[in-house]
């Protein structure tokens, strides 16, 4: 599903709710994508700068995108807050030295708290729940899956294979539970 067809989904279920319009924020510039390239050091997932192409994040409590299985609506962060929630991810991994997660990690994922190829498009309550684009998964993830960060208990979980993915599967969670997941009017 590429985003601009899941974004009219959105907008017609915001729509068909009652709900003030989803507000997105114009695109981000070609220069500022390719400047955030260049800072992190490798190339955006196509999909996911496809996306920050057609719009640059959203309003804070409109939900863009939900998480499946799990039933909150995560708002669609603008590249340059994107790229604050990783600053930020990388300042806190220092506090989680020794730290287990409860559950173990999922093998696609690589340990620790914060990798360098880690790059948060969706918050929830941000810090508290991330969705994250991995860049740097281990040998039997793929570039591009889909993590997710969520505090108490701290975890990171996988999510998907690809943003094309998380964006079927985002749609269903919020059709299936649009009380849940769609803001309150």
């Amino acid at each position: 599903m590429l985003f601009a067809a899941y974004l009219n989904a959105l907008h017609i279920l915001y729509r068909d709710y009652g709900l003030e319009p989803l507000r997105t924020y114009p695109p981000a510039s070609a220069a500022d994508l390719a400047a955030a390239e260049a800072a992190l050091g490798f190339a955006l997932d196509p999909a996911l700068k496809a996306t920050w192409q057609s719009a640059n994040g959203s309003d804070e409590w409109q939900t863009v995108f939900a998480r499946p299985g799990y039933i909150t609506g995560y708002s669609f962060l603008s590249l340059a807050d994107s790229l604050r929630e990783r600053e930020y991810m990388a300042h806190r991994a220092p506090q989680y030295d020794g730290y287990e997660q409860e559950q173990p990690r999922d093998p696609r994922i690589c340990s620790g708290w914060y990798q360098a190829g880690w790059l948060p498009f969706a918050a929830f309550s941000a810090p508290d729940l991330l969705l994250i684009a991995d860049h740097s998964p281990t040998a039997s993830g793929q570039c591009g899956q889909i993590i997710a960060f969520s505090h108490d208990p701290d975890t990171i979980s996988y999510v998907c294979t690809d943003f094309a993915t998380l964006l079927e599967q985002s749609l269903a969670t919020i059709r299936e539970h649009p009380e849940d997941c769609l803001p309150e009017e």
